[in-house]
C-alpha cells in the first residue's frame, strides 16, 4: 500500500529541499573564487617575472608569494568569519587608527625602503610590513564607525566635517612624503565614503584649496613628482630617462599581441623596473596577451559587481559604508594601477591588488574581501529567519 502526501497548492511557501534545489553560489563563494583566481595570476605572473628580477636568486620572489598567497586566502576566511559588526566600536575604531598612526610615525624613523623612500617596518624572519596598506582600512573603519553613529550628523561642520577632515588630514600627511600614490588613493576614498555617509554637496569643495596646496608642496617642489607629469604628457620624450618605466610598458603591452608570447616567454619584461610588482600588469599583458588581460579586468569587474550588490542590501548603516569603503579602495586601487601601466595616469607607486608581489597588501586586501563576505553571511542569515520555509516530508512508498 502506497501512501502519498497531500498536495500544495501553487500560492504555498516552498518546501526546503525544493529551495536548495538550484540556490545560487553563496555571496562569500563567490568573492573567494575571485580572490583565488587573482591570487594564482599573481603567483604565475610573480614566478616569470622574478625569473629577471633578482639575477642572483632567480627563486627569491616565488616562493614568498606563494607563502604570501596562502597567508592571504587564510586571512580572507578569517574575515568572512569575523562578525563584522564587532568593528562597529568605538574603541576598535580608535585602535586600529591609533595604531595605525603610531606605526606610520615610526616608520617616518626607523623604517626602510628603496631608493631612500621609508615605507616597510622590519619583523623577524627577514619579513617586512607596510603601514600604509593598514591606513587604508582603519581609516574606512573610522568613518563607518564615526558615521553609523546616530550623534554624527553627516551635515554637521563641527561635529561631523571637521573631525573627519583632521583625521584624514593626519593619516594622509604621514603616507605622502614617502608614498603619495598611496596618499592620494587614501585620500580619495575617505572623501568619496563621507560623501556616501551624506556630507552636503559643498563640503568637499571646501577641500580644494587645502588639496591644491599640498599637492604643490608635494608634487610641484619635489623634482622626481614634477617629472612623472611631464613623462605622463609625453614619455617618448623622456625614453632615456624618466620615462623607461612607462615607455617599456607600453612596448611590452604592444608586444604581447592577442594571445601574447607565452607564460616565462616574455623578453620585454626584462627592461621593466618593478615588474614583480606596480607594472606586473605589463608582464601579464605581454605574455598572456590581451585576452589575458581583459580576463583579469573582468575578474575585477565581476568583484565589483558582486561587492556593489553587498553594499546595496547591506543589513545596516555600518555594513553599507564599510562595504562601499573596502569596495572603493580595492577598485580604485586597480584602476589606478592599470591607469599608470597604460600611462592613462601619472606613474604612482601602487601595486595590483590580489597580483602584485607583496605581503602586506594581499594580506590586508584578502581581509578586507573576507569582511565583504561576512557581511554578506549576515544578510542573508537575517533573510533566512524572515523567511522561515515550510518543511514538507518526502513521499513514503
Amino acid at each position: 500500500m502506497t501512501t502519498t502526501a497531500p498536495s500544495i497548492a501553487r500560492d504555498q511557501p516552498r518546501s526546503l529541499t525544493a529551495a536548495r534545489e538550484g540556490r545560487p553560489l553563496p555571496e562569500p563563494c563567490i568573492l573567494f573564487l575571485i580572490v583565488l583566481a587573482l591570487v594564482t595570476f599573481g603567483v604565475l605572473l610573480v614566478y616569470s617575472a622574478s625569473q629577471t628580477a633578482d639575477a642572483g636568486d632567480t627563486t627569491h620572489y616565488f616562493p614568498r608569494q606563494a607563502y604570501f598567497a596562502l597567508a592571504g586566502l587564510g586571512m580572507f576566511v578569517l574575515g568572512a568569519l569575523v562578525p563584522y559588526h564587532r568593528l562597529n566600536r568605538w574603541w576598535v575604531a580608535l585602535g586600529v587608527l591609533g595604531l595605525t598612526v603610531s606605526l606610520l610615525v615610526l616608520v617616518l624613523f626607523v623604517g626602510s625602503g628603496r631608493g631612500g623612500a621609508k615605507r616597510f617596518l622590519a619583523l623577524p624572519f627577514g619579513l617586512h610590513f607596510q603601514p600604509s596598506e593598514l591606513a587604508k582600512f582603519a581609516l574606512v573603519i573610522f568613518l563607518a564607525w564615526f558615521y553609523s553613529r546616530s550623534a554624527a550628523r553627516p551635515r554637521g561642520i563641527v561635529r561631523s566635517l571637521l573631525p573627519a577632515i583632521g583625521v584624514i588630514g593626519l593619516v594622509c600627511a604621514l603616507v605622502v612624503k614617502e608614498d603619495f600614490g598611496t596618499a592620494a588613493l587614501v585620500g580619495a576614498v575617505a572623501v568619496i565614503l563621507c560623501v556616501i555617509a551624506g556630507w552636503r554637496w559643498w563640503f568637499p569643495a571646501l577641500l580644494l584649496a587645502p588639496a591644491a596646496v599640498g599637492a604643490y608642496v608635494t608634487v610641484w617642489l619635489v623634482p622626481y613628482r614634477l617629472d612623472r607629469l611631464k613623462v605622463w604628457i609625453d614619455p617618448w620624450k623622456y625614453f632615456d630617462g624618466a620615462g623607461w618605466h612607462v615607455c617599456q610598458s607600453l612596448m611590452a603591452l604592444g608586444s604581447g599581441g592577442l594571445t601574447g608570447v607565452g607564460l616565462g616567454a616574455g623578453i620585454q619584461k626584462l627592461y621593466i623596473p618593478d615588474n614583480t610588482t606596480d607594472f606586473i600588469f605589463a608582464v601579464l599583458c605581454e605574455e598572456m596577451g590581451i585576452l589575458g588581460g581583459i580576463m583579469v579586468i573582468g575578474l575585477f569587474g565581476v568583484f565589483v559587481w558582486r561587492a556593489g550588490k553587498i553594499v546595496r542590501t547591506a543589513p545596516d548603516r555600518f555594513a553599507f559604508l564599510l562595504a562601499s569603503g573596502i569596495l572603493l579602495v580595492i577598485g580604485l586601487q586597480a584602476i589606478m594601477n592599470m591607469g599608470v601601466v597604460t600611462s592613462a595616469l601619472p606613474a604612482k607607486g601602487i601595486g595590483l591588488p590580489f597580483v602584485s608581489y607583496g605581503g602586506s597588501s594581499l594580506v590586508m586586501m584578502s581581509f578586507a574581501a573576507g569582511l565583504l563576505a561576512s557581511i554578506a553571511r549576515r544578510r542573508d542569515a537575517q533573510a533566512t529567519r524572515a523567511e522561515p520555509l515550510v518543511h514538507v516530508p518526502a513521499r513514503r512508498r
